[in-house]
């Protein structure tokens, strides 16, 4: 999916970019050795300020833990796939549902215009690390790429909530 990662009300201090096919059995991703996408991690110029580290695993279909509670400022988040499938960590303010479009699918034009944020699809056994400046709020954690049957991880199960004080 194309998520773009956004400095708005989210609160970062990256620029803006999007995310490749990573994840989702198409793009450059599916021509890594096994479709593993490669890790590709997000806010290393951040790492050295980041005064909380949290400790995520993603796998078929959860994350753990699936809630996080951190202070607001630099924070940086150690995800170590360790499922069979590509994962991504996708961050949504306010909290809320994941948009979709008409046919079910991830609204991504609705997301980006709601600040979410990603650290791109990465493969199993990998660890991909992401750092953001995070604003106090609620946000939702969720992962939506595309499962071999066509279905997101999201509509699996594959959500959560941070918690930013």
């Amino acid at each position: 999916m194309r998520l773009r990662r956004a400095a708005g009300a989210a609160a970062l201090l990256l620029a803006a970019g999007a995310c490749g096919g990573e994840g989702n059995g198409s793009g450059p991703a599916a021509d890594a050795p096994g479709g593993a996408a490669p890790c590709t991690p997000v806010g290393a110029e951040l790492e050295n300020r980041a005064t909380e580290q949290v400790e995520i695993v993603l796998s078929e279909f959860a994350f753990s833990p699936d809630q996080a509670d951190v202070g607001a400022g630099v924070v940086t988040f150690n995800a170590r796939n360790a499922g069979r499938e590509n994962h991504e960590l996708a961050f949504l303010p306010g909290g809320g549902e994941v948009p979709v479009d008409a046919d079910g699918a991830p609204d991504e034009d609705a997301l980006a215009a709601a600040g979410a944020f990603e650290l791109e699809a990465f493969g199993p056994g990998r660890q991909c690390d992401a750092t953001y400046d995070l604003r106090p709020g609620t946000y939702t954690l969720f992962c939506i790429v595309t499962s071999p049957d066509g279905r997101t991880h999201y509509d699996k199960g594959m959500r959560g909530r941070l918690v930013v004080t």
